[in-house]
């Protein structure tokens, strides 16, 4: 199977995303790139307890580099500290682009944090892509415990294409 990667810089920190006003989630860049065959397999470790909450396609793997061990992934709440995660999915159809949206349930509420339009991201239905992102918390979340949803979404229809979440601790 052919594979792909998109990269995607996602700060999930201290940045405030500037249409959506304070929030513990934002974006900084976004990029699409195509591997090599044969490229290593990842060494980051897996998100325990990622559950689909969403869209047609199929997460195949999530993993935040801080997540190593059992129970729920724990991330120092650093505020300028980024570290590496990755999100591989399979999208059930062609689409000519994705979005991304990144929402935050905490305290009970619901804030989509960031939503964008990913520059070159046309992808294949049933081929295997990375999204790798880049994270970390704010200090004002130690303490809390959030759920963090990754949603990709087609652009043209608005449509989920694929939606995975998770708990975080922040530490």
């Amino acid at each position: 199977m052919k594979q792909f990667l998109i990269t995607v810089a996602l700060i999930a920190s201290a940045l405030v995303a500037p249409s959506y006003g304070s929030a513990a989630m934002g974006v900084r860049r976004m990029e699409i790139s195509q591997p090599d065959e044969g490229a290593p397999e990842s060494t980051l470790p897996l998100v325990q307890g990622a559950r689909n909450c969403g869209g047609p396609g199929r997460v195949v793997a999530w993993r935040f580099e801080t997540c190593g061990g059992e129970g729920i992934c724990k991330i120092p709440g650093d505020d300028n500290q980024k570290r590496q995660s990755e999100f591989e999915f399979i999208p059930s159809q062609d689409s000519e682009g994705l979005g991304v949206r990144l929402g935050v349930v905490s305290d009970g509420n619901t804030k989509i944090v960031y939503e964008k339009a990913i520059a070159n991201s046309a992808v294949q239905g049933g081929e295997l892509y990375v999204m790798n992102a880049l994270g970390g918390a704010k200090k004002d979340h130690i303490g809390k415990t959030v759920t963090l949803q990754y949603i990709l979404y087609r652009v043209d229809t608005g449509d989920v294409e694929v939606c995975s979440e998770a708990d975080f601790m922040i530490v």
